[in-house]
Formats: C-alpha cells, sequence, structure tokens
C-alpha cells in the first residue's frame, strides 16, 4: 500500500504543471480507495460557483458541467464541508445524515441516479467564503467508508492541499504568459527577450519576420537578434553587455543590404524578477525592433477594427481626425448630410459617447497610441 501512495504522490507533484498527470493522480487515488469516482473542487459560497481542478469516474466530463448548471446550487455537502476545519475528513453518512434517512433533491435526482451511494469528503482550505475539497465518491457494493479510510485520506490531504495550491499559481501564470506572448503578437515592433544566462525567454511574430526576410536582421541559433552589417553587430553586443553589466543599454541602427531605411534596436534591461528579497535583481536583455518600412493599416481599417464600424462610417471618422469638416467631407465622398448624419449616430453608439469632440478625441487618441514609431516620428 505504501508503494501505491508513493506512486500516487509522485504523480500528484507533476500534476503541478501538467493537468493530465494531475487527473492520473486522481484516479490512482480512488483506486487506493476502491470508489467509483473522485473529485479535487474549489467552491465559491456566495454564488455559487465552482471550479473543477480534477474530476474522474463516474463524476467527470458532462456529468459535472450538469452539476454545475443545475444542482451545485442544491448540494447540501458544500456548506456542511465548509464548516469543516481544513485538513479534515468525513464521510456524507455521518456529516449529512438527515439527507442520507430523508434524501433530497440532490442525491435522489443527481447523486444517487449516477450510481454513487456516499462521499468521503476532505476540506483541504478554508478562506473568505472559498473553501476547496477532495470527494471521493463510493458505489452502493463498495463497503462504507469507516475511521480507517477517513484516517489515510486526512494523511494524504497536506500533499493535496500543498498540489492544489501550486497547480493554481502554475495556471495562473501560464494564462499571464498565454496572455503576454498574445498581445506581444500583435505588435508592430519585434520583441526579443533574453534572460540572465543568454537563453531566449521570448520572440514575438514581428521578430520572427523580420529576420524571415534577411535584409540586415537575424536571428542566430539561440533566437538572439544580431545584424549582418559587422558594425552595427559589434555595437548591438556591446550595448548588450552594458545591460548585464548593470547599465541602461541604448539604440543602435542596422543598416539594410539595399540601401533602403535601416532599421532601428532599442537594447534595455528586462527584469525577471520582483526584487523582493532586497538583493540585485535578475537582469535580462530587451531588443526592441522597429521597421521604418513596416506600414501600418489605413486610419478607416484600424477605426472599423477597433470600434466595430461599417466602412463608410469608418472612413468618414478617419477624415475628421484628420481635421476634415462634415461638410467638406459630404461634399467630397459625394453623400447626404443625412447619410452623415447617420455615420455619426453610428459612431456615437459604437464608441459610448454623445458629442461629436469627444468621438474625434477618443479616436485621435487611439490612432495615436497604434501608430508605428519606428520612422522616429
Amino acid at each position: 500500500m505504501r508503494d501505491a501512495e508513493s506512486q500516487f504522490l509522485d504523480t500528484l507533484y507533476l500534476g503541478v504543471r501538467d493537468g493530465e498527470d494531475f487527473e492520473d493522480a486522481l484516479r490512482q487515488l480512488c483506486k487506493m480507495f476502491g470508489v467509483a469516482s473522485g473529485t479535487l473542487l474549489d467552491f465559491d459560497a456566495a454564488r455559487p460557483e465552482v471550479t473543477t481542478h480534477a474530476a474522474v469516474g463516474l463524476f467527470s466530463g458532462d456529468v459535472v458541467d450538469l452539476y454545475q448548471r443545475e444542482f451545485a446550487a442544491i448540494d447540501p455537502a458544500p456548506p456542511a464541508f465548509m464548516t469543516r476545519p481544513a485538513g479534515t475528513a468525513i464521510q456524507t453518512y455521518r456529516l449529512l445524515q438527515d439527507e442520507v434517512e430523508r434524501p433530497g433533491v440532490f442525491f435522489a435526482e443527481f447523486f444517487r441516479p449516477l450510481g454513487l451511494e456516499e462521499c468521503l469528503g476532505g476540506t483541504l482550505a478554508v478562506r473568505d467564503g472559498r473553501f476547496a475539497m477532495v470527494g471521493l465518491h463510493r458505489s452502493p457494493d463498495r463497503a462504507a467508508f469507516d475511521d480507517g479510510d477517513v484516517a489515510r485520506l486526512e494523511r494524504l490531504m497536506p500533499h493535496l492541499s500543498r498540489a492544489l495550491q501550486l497547480r493554481r499559481s502554475f495556471v495562473a501564470l501560464d494564462r499571464r504568459n498565454v496572455a503576454l506572448a498574445e498581445a506581444c503578437d500583435r505588435l508592430a515592433a519585434g520583441m526579443v527577450g533574453i534572460d540572465d544566462t543568454g537563453r531566449t525567454i521570448f520572440a514575438n511574430a514581428a521578430a520572427a519576420r523580420m529576420a524571415s526576410q534577411d535584409d540586415g536582421i537575424a536571428l542566430d541559433r539561440l533566437g538572439r537578434p544580431y545584424a549582418i552589417d559587422r558594425a552595427a553587430n559589434q555595437r548591438l553586443a556591446e550595448l548588450a553587455r552594458d545591460v548585464v553589466a548593470g547599465g541602461s543599454g541604448g539604440v543602435v541602427r542596422v543598416p539594410r543590404p539595399d540601401g533602403k531605411a535601416a532599421y532601428v534596436l532599442i537594447v534595455a534591461p528586462l527584469f525577471l524578477d520582483e526584487g523582493l528579497d532586497g538583493g540585485r535583481r535578475r537582469r535580462g536583455t530587451l531588443f526592441v525592433i522597429h521597421d521604418p518600412l513596416h506600414r501600418q493599416p489605413p486610419p478607416s481599417l484600424l477605426i472599423a477594427q477597433l470600434f466595430g464600424l461599417p466602412p463608410g462610417s469608418a472612413t468618414m471618422l478617419a477624415a475628421l481626425a484628420a481635421g476634415e469638416e462634415l461638410k467638406d467631407y459630404a461634399e467630397r465622398a459625394g453623400i447626404s448630410m443625412n447619410t452623415v448624419r447617420f455615420h455619426l449616430k453610428t459612431a456615437y453608439a459604437r464608441a459610448g459617447v454623445h458629442r461629436q469632440s469627444d468621438l474625434i478625441r477618443l479616436i485621435t487618441a487611439a490612432l495615436r497610441d497604434l501608430a508605428d514609431h519606428g520612422n522616429g516620428s
């Protein structure tokens, strides 16, 4: 049995980073207890809302969706388990004796129709109306949970609690990293981040596109930017060394072989931690690559995309943002003032403003923020 527990713990901590391993650990736990299903859940009593970290066996997949949608609000177990101290386990036969004798809607219409009879639940954490728990569900053909089962689960619960806490942290980091990567990939400027050991942390889509053009900028086999021009590359290396040594970096122009406008590279510190221990912060290197030949989409297209406007409204607003008067635009475009007013009304609704001055100010600010400053403007 100890071998089974050791294997379970190994898989559990591997699951901190890998969701499949996390579910596999729960399967092993169910096998150790001889039960039909198991769950690791977070509850928010105020809403009520359930977050499923892992669910296997009969209480999984579409059943979890059904539970969250129709039965979570009437499940008597969460409020009862929430009153239990963290680190303790108990059987629902003891915790909910009235429900056992006179089953309510949850047990009669959801739990028992699944082929489940009893839950051995352990409260992993309780805080501010939220709590986490592990639930092991037995079918009628398995003997009722006894004190030995309770003691055994409680022995494993500190590991479950710690692993769940770590998994939450890693999932949050992964989500943040995905969001930041997507945001970086939307930028017109190329961005490459290098850590303090010289390894590439990220290179966005624009950097990869510029490197693939083979016209002055490239990425080496480790993903670090370098200049084809020898003098520019030497200057780039000097700035990178300056950043590593604690300096602020600088700017270098990287000429193109065909003589067209040079790339502009900014080399700057990239801080890799918060420096919470009071010591020297880890410093990486950030390379920002501007291509002056890259052209932004026309203002009318950007306005249409930003505010969800039809082409006619977006074209008119681009003209107004450029300083053209409504009457002059109507004459140039060959449209009536009624059509102009219709475009304005549509734009007000989409942008959430009520005055032309506010609308133009909003659009001008958005276009300015999206402008590519690689040409030095």
